[in-house]
């Protein structure tokens, strides 16, 4: 019973702050006016005072989508009596470290990059807005006082690479994740009392039991059966030419709810709608608009870096070797070895 109040009570929070349509069926709101969009930052600002945790499910790499995460973190509302940002991008064995750099300590840039670079998963997240965001929450913890800073919380699991040598054992590390990123958020952010902004790949906050309800719990169905009603879940995903027809005339960044509306209809046929993936869809602009973030091609140059990577990249099962063969191309003169 408590935890159908608190879902109430969050959910009727979030129909406030983005100014959801008023009460009807569902099939007279898809019928009639549109949902109006709120801002994105002050959306996401004020859903942090209703929600212990705000979850955005990111497009990797996406320009716009880290451009507004920039713009977010520097914005004076944004968790003022300080909280923390739970990132996939970041190997939690170096969590030390990013504390270290994020409170204002002189962190070699070698060493730093190791946060990023040796995450479970290679190569994506080399792309310049996963270093900027770290920069960027260092460079505003300046601004504040100790008591109201921002953490960051890296909640990849602690792979260490130096140790893996086949598929078997980085598979055993790799079908964890969205239990270690549970267990972190249960830990650093909840047993603390803390708020927290999470940003993951929309794969672990969204409801993929929707796709396959006998699948393996992702983080979204772990954080709701711990913590029902605790989290906003909102999806940056699925542009597509219906989205881009429905939202042609809003001005991005926007978040704009999804239950019981005509965007959170749009699903193909089949398949889950919108409104059973997420609470609110974060509209970035047109699809024709995205951009993406891409790694400077003389992070390569490194080539202790790229054979590493093209070691990594053979115990995962060559998921980035067509990349890496053309770096290889470049730096390697096409040898892999």
């Amino acid at each position: 019973m408590m935890a159908r109040i608190r879902l109430a009570i969050a959910v009727s929070a979030f129909v406030t702050l983005v100014a959801a349509l008023p009460a009807s069926s569902a099939d007279a709101q898809r019928a009639g006016k549109a949902v109006s969009p709120q801002d994105a930052i002050a959306a996401i600002t004020s859903a942090l005072n209703a929600y212990r945790l705000v979850a955005i499910g990111e497009m990797h790499r996406n320009q716009q989508l880290h451009d507004l995460i920039a713009a977010l973190v520097r914005n004076p509302r944004f968790l003022p009596n300080g909280g923390d940002v739970v990132v996939e991008f970041g190997n939690a064995r170096y969590q030390n470290r990013i504390d270290r750099y994020i409170a204002g300590e002189t962190v070699d840039q070698k060493s730093l990059s190791q946060v990023w670079r040796d995450a479970v998963n290679i190569l994506v997240w080399d792309a310049p807005v996963y270093a900027r965001f770290f920069a960027t929450v260092r460079d505003v913890n300046r601004t504040r006082s100790a008591a109201h800073r921002i953490r960051v919380v890296v909640a990849d699991p602690p792979i260490d690479w130096a140790a893996i040598a086949d598929r078997a054992t980085w598979e055993q590390i790799a079908n964890t994740r969205d239990e270690h990123f549970a267990d972190v958020i249960e830990r650093e952010v909840l047993d603390r009392g803390h708020h927290a902004l999470l940003v993951f790949g929309s794969a672990h906050v969204e409801h993929e039991r929707a796709f396959e309800p006998y699948g393996k719990p992702v983080l979204a169905d772990l954080l709701d059966a711990s913590h029902p009603g605790a989290t906003l879940y909102v999806t940056a995903d699925w542009m597509n030419a219906e989205t881009d027809r429905l939202l042609a005339r809003r001005r991005p960044p926007a978040v704009i709810p999804l239950h019981g509306t005509a965007l959170g209809a749009v699903g193909p046929p089949q398949r889950p709608r919108l409104e059973q993936l997420a609470d609110a869809f974060l509209y970035l602009g047109p699809t024709s608009s995205l951009t993406t973030s891409v790694p400077s091609p003389q992070l390569y140059a490194d080539t202790v870096y790229l054979r590493e990577l093209l070691r990594r990249d053979a115990i995962q099962g060559g998921a980035n070797a067509a990349e890496l063969r053309r770096l290889s191309l470049r730096f390697l003169d096409g040898r892999q070895q």
